[in-house]
């Protein structure tokens, strides 16, 4: 190892005696690393800057950390707090008076590094992720005229200026530009669903710095509109993407962007709202583990409860709501509770990664979120490269220590060939299955189980099982999940929990039983293994079969 190294790993391991989380080899070639900075960080406070110029702040800090990862924005308090969780030495550009602060503040120490400027114009969204896409590899940034006017008058600037609005007739001659002129430098796997969303004036995404570091195509298309759509295949197709590839950000239509990207090659890491990439995946890649799920004695009549936190197969909710919860929730530890996270963390933030094993209790679980190591729809995935991304999926989640995942858009007996490979090859103790059409099943000692009801506010939880006490039967043990949304139901939910359980324990005395969700599926096993007849699986396989 030499000095670098040493540097790398010692800033890694800051915030305490980690080292007993380590696992095998931790991943890696998913994502777009920057070089490490050895010394102090400069941070920009850009809260108080409105939403364009906090918009292009973060396609600025990717062009100062191109060389090495030196910049960090503020952007709400709790960015400051997980800078302050490294231990690094820092120092705030002072603020000017007036608009936009942030960003002149970046402009005044910073300039000497733009060499170009492109200007784009909202009316013509496109040109802001052809503006984007030219910076990233020109040593450029992307102003609006406006914002060039206001910054090159208060600090001085010479250099090239060129405009990338009414150059095309419109997106489809812009992106097809840009895929002939553009794409043969691209990074070959990863592109950006980015751009001006309707909320964009106030709310700006924030992955651009990593866009910008990176210089993975950039597109703003929906795909529900059928020429917009074909623009995305096209783009897809001139990647030539190979199994593993991401698209990060977001979509007009949603999670349903997979039904395009997919067919390519093509995973989510949805992260519009992911901010510092840039920085963040500078510290060394690292692996983790953790215990095995351990089975309790299954009693007739009691129901057996895991709860999983949603939402972590979105980095920035790792990196948001799910953060709030762990940190602001005085209860979590005192309730048994599954987070998701995204296992690509391990190279995209290892530190991230690295604080949530340090603060795991008895009864926290880090797990996969949809659908493994990266979103997909398992039943519109390339069948040709599934299983290219299977293995990796395997490799992904043991690195990141979890047991358990949940797996989407794969139904159990539509796609059951496809969801069962997953079982088999994801090296998973159990799967929560998110199509709500899974009756629980024991699959080559795999257990996949109902991820369950979204809860969205107290009560949900309640309502839930004291519905299913009715239902379900006391001659036998039953295994259930429930899903708590960490946009909702997340920031102080353990306080929730813990009071909902205590309603059903007054109401139901003894019917119901909390575990995490690896020590539920350890259970099933367990019990079904020894009565393989009472499968539900088994059970509803009989019965369709006339048996």
């Amino acid at each position: 190892m030499n000095f670098r190294n040493i540097l790398l790993s010692s800033a890694l391991f800051a915030i305490g005696a980690l080292t007993a989380f380590a696992g095998g080899k931790a991943q890696s070639g998913q994502f777009y690393k920057t070089r490490y900075h050895d010394g102090l960080v400069t941070v920009a406070d850009i809260t108080r800057d409105k939403g364009p110029a906090r918009m292009v702040s973060t396609a600025f800090q990717g062009l100062v950390n191109q060389e090495d990862a030196q910049l960090y924005l503020f952007l709400a308090p709790h960015h400051r707090r997980q800078l302050e969780d490294t231990g690094r030495e820092y120092r705030v550009l002072p603020l000017p008076e007036g608009e936009n602060p942030g960003l002149r503040s970046l402009f005044k120490e910073y300039s000497s590094k733009v060499k170009n400027i492109y200007i784009w114009s909202p009316e013509e969204d496109w040109s802001w992720n052809i503006a984007l896409m030219l910076a990233s590899r020109n040593q450029g940034l992307p102003l609006t005229e406006q914002m060039y006017q206001y910054l090159t008058a208060e600090t001085p600037w010479e250099g090239n200026v060129e405009r990338e609005y009414g150059r095309w007739a419109g997106k489809r001659a812009a992106y097809e530009w840009a895929i002939e002129n553009l794409m043969p430098d691209c990074h070959k796997n990863i592109l950006f669903s980015v751009g001006l969303r309707a909320d964009w004036l106030g709310n700006p995404w924030v992955i651009y710095d990593y866009a910008m570091v990176t210089g993975g195509f950039a597109f703003w298309l929906d795909d529900a509109n059928p020429e917009e759509r074909s623009i995305i295949e096209d783009i897809c197709k001139a990647g030539n993407y190979v199994p593993g590839s991401v698209v990060m950000g977001y979509a007009k239509s949603g999670d349903d962007l997979l039904n395009v990207t997919n067919r390519y090659n093509i995973g989510y890491v949805v992260s519009d709202y992911y901010s510092n990439a840039s920085f963040w995946c500078s510290y060394p890649n690292k692996s983790f583990k953790q215990r095995k799920g351990k089975a309790v004695k299954a009693e007739p009549g009691k129901i057996y409860v895991s709860v999983v936190f949603s939402d972590g197969d979105n980095v920035q909710f790792d990196q948001n709501a799910l953060y709030a919860i762990w940190t602001d929730d005085d209860d979590r530890g005192s309730f048994p509770a599954g987070t998701t996270l995204c296992a690509g963390l391990q190279e995209l933030n290892p530190f991230l990664l690295n604080w949530y094993y340090s603060q795991m209790t008895d009864n926290d679980e880090l797990l996969g979120g949809p659908s493994g190591y990266q979103f997909i729809y398992g039943r519109d995935y390339n069948p040709q490269a599934l299983e290219t991304w299977f293995k990796l999926n395997r490799k992904w989640l043991s690195s990141a220590g979890f047991k358990t995942a949940c797996f989407w858009h794969t139904s159990y007996r539509k796609e059951r060939g496809i969801f069962q490979r997953y079982m088999e090859t994801s090296g998973l103790e159990g799967v929560f299955n998110g199509d709500d059409d899974v009756i629980l099943d024991l699959y080559k000692n795999v257990v996949v189980m109902n991820q369950g009801d979204h809860l969205v506010r107290e009560g949900d939880l309640y309502n839930n099982l004291a519905h299913r006490e009715k239902i379900l039967d006391k001659e036998h043990p039953h295994f259930i999940n429930v899903y708590p949304t960490a946009a909702t139901y997340g920031h102080k939910g353990i306080a929730r929990l813990k009071r909902e359980a205590e309603r059903l324990e007054k109401d139901y005395p003894g019917r119901f039983v909390f575990l995490l969700p690896k020590d539920n599926v350890a259970t099933a096993k367990k019990y079904y293994k020894k009565h393989p007849d009472q499968i539900p699986w088994v059970q509803w396989q009989n019965k369709e079969n006339g048996r």
